[in-house]
């Protein structure tokens, strides 16, 4: 049987005439070692066929003597909305600052908001304070409209963001799978019996996901034909244009993303039918059946993608962002029948 001889650390040393603890940190992007002497040697690392031994790696990171849960920084989470609370009253924010918190806390960190709208605060004087803190990580939460650009010192800090409402700078970010939420959501009514499926999109909604959720509804309508499903999309919510709306076109289901127009659907089918039509959400909200996207997945999501960087010593804009794309869940409820 033959033997696969591992390049070791010592032979890139002797190759590079430096010790193997310059080479270690240099293959960790250490900033104790210069730019230029870090691409050198990962360069002559990478010509060498070196690879990390991931045993090696476990016992020394069991060695580095942290114990299970014990903290060892912290990750910012960063709000901009008017008032300091107002992400925490949205639908999908909580859940994802939740599964934030808990992946941080299973490595060691921990999770703590900052409000960028705090009076007298600017983004440069929020990265100052987090720099002068030593917070290495940054997660940039959803945003509320109009608010899609953000200048922090990125070059300080290893960052991601959830969803796409960060738009400037492109950073990595972790988002529901919105495309696949939708497209599920109206297979699975359409396996339920339902012939004829109305969508409400709001406008402003509909860019926040870059139109995933417009781009699945076109799908479907190219596989099952135009009276499989109709849209209508709405500049604000308003009960009279969606009543009209639903008068006109008659659908025998209705998928409506924002929760608040649940109730004004629910009166609207209830005109064009003694038993009403079906009614799915792209939300979790009780009573009623619909998409989970999952908000506390892309939360931990999120929280990998800014861990990952901190102990590869990546920091700034990345040069190729990266999408982790968390597919949503069906669940059942009273509000669409089951066969």
């Amino acid at each position: 049987m033959s033997m696969t001889h591992r390049t070791t650390l010592k032979q890139i040393a002797d190759a590079a005439g430096v010790t193997a603890a310059t080479v270690s940190m240099a293959l960790r992007n250490s900033p104790r070692i210069s730019l230029a002497m870090r691409e050198r040697l990962q360069t002559l690392a990478a010509q060498m066929n070196y690879h990390p031994d991931p045993l090696i790696a476990a016992l020394a990171g069991r060695r580095s003597g942290r114990r299970r849960g014990e903290e060892i920084g912290t990750i910012a989470w960063v709000t901009a909305y008017p008032e300091r609370q107002g992400w925490y009253c949205t639908t999908f924010s909580p859940g994802a600052y939740a599964g934030a918190r808990a992946r941080a806390a299973q490595q060691g960190y921990r999770v703590e908001h900052f409000w960028l709208r705090e009076p007298g605060m600017t983004a440069r004087r929020l990265s100052e304070i987090l720099h002068s803190r030593g917070i290495r990580g940054v997660c940039v939460a959803p945003l509320p409209e109009g608010f899609g650009h953000m200048r922090l010192r990125w070059e300080w800090f290893s960052c991601a963001a959830v969803g796409y409402s960060m738009v400037r700078p492109s950073l990595h970010r972790a988002c529901p799978h919105q495309f696949q939420g939708m497209l599920h959501t109206l297979k699975t009514l359409r396996k339920r019996g339902y012939r004829r499926i109305g969508v409400a999109l709001e406008k402003r909604v509909s860019r926040i996901v870059v139109h995933n959720w417009l781009a699945a509804i076109l799908v479907f309508r190219q596989m099952h034909g135009a009276a499989s499903i109709r849209h209508f999309t709405y500049p604000t919510p308003d009960r009279a244009e969606m009543e009209r709306w639903i008068g006109q076109n008659r659908p025998d289901a209705m998928v409506v993303p924002d929760v608040a127009l649940l109730g004004w659907a629910r009166d609207a089918g209830r005109k064009i039918s003694p038993e009403g039509i079906g009614l799915a959400t792209l939300e979790r909200y009780s009573g009623y059946a619909g998409l989970d996207q999952r908000p506390e997945v892309v939360g931990a999501s999120a929280i990998d993608l800014v861990i990952g960087q901190i102990q590869r010593n990546e920091t700034g804009i990345p040069a190729d962002p990266k999408v982790v794309m968390v597919e949503g869940v069906w669940v059942d409820g009273p509000s669409v029948r089951l066969k």
